[in-house]
């Protein structure tokens, strides 16, 4: 039997990590896990200092707030530095953010802007079982 998906994902794109020093972060993950070296890009916009990082299969995005009232810099005060939120990749983000709406799925992005990975868009942790998820189209 096959269901028909309201947004097909072909893989997961990455993990948001926040932190609380992007620097020391990284050194670690290159110190104990032998992640390759990484820029660190400013993101203003979004309101932090990021990061992509590859472990393993996948990918780490490392986020730090360039300050403590930007939304990683609250969800760090709130919850402490950790798990921020999972990015899959899918294919025709614009669309699929219609559907995903349409099928009542919160949003917390009601059209596709540039990120460090690329075309992203986050969804509403209520509707996605308290995880913030990002949709990433690259």
């Amino acid at each position: 039997m096959t269901t028909k998906s309201v947004c097909s994902v072909n893989h997961i794109d990455h993990v948001g990590v926040a932190v609380k020093d992007i620097d020391e972060a990284l050194k670690f993950f290159q110190e104990v896990f032998g992640a390759p070296a990484a820029e660190i890009q400013s993101l203003p916009d979004q309101g932090v200092r990021a990061t992509l990082i590859e472990v393993g299969q996948t990918r780490l995005e490392l986020l730090e707030p360039l300050s403590d009232d930007s939304p990683v810099g609250r969800f760090i005060e709130r919850r402490g530095e950790g798990l921020h939120h999972l990015a899959l990749n899918v294919s025709g983000l614009a669309g699929n953010l219609k559907k995903l709406e349409e099928h009542g799925v919160g949003l917390v992005d009601r059209e596709p802007r540039e990120g460090l990975s690329g075309m992203i868009a986050f969804l509403h942790p209520r509707s996605t079982f308290g995880v913030l998820t990002e949709l990433v189209e690259n």
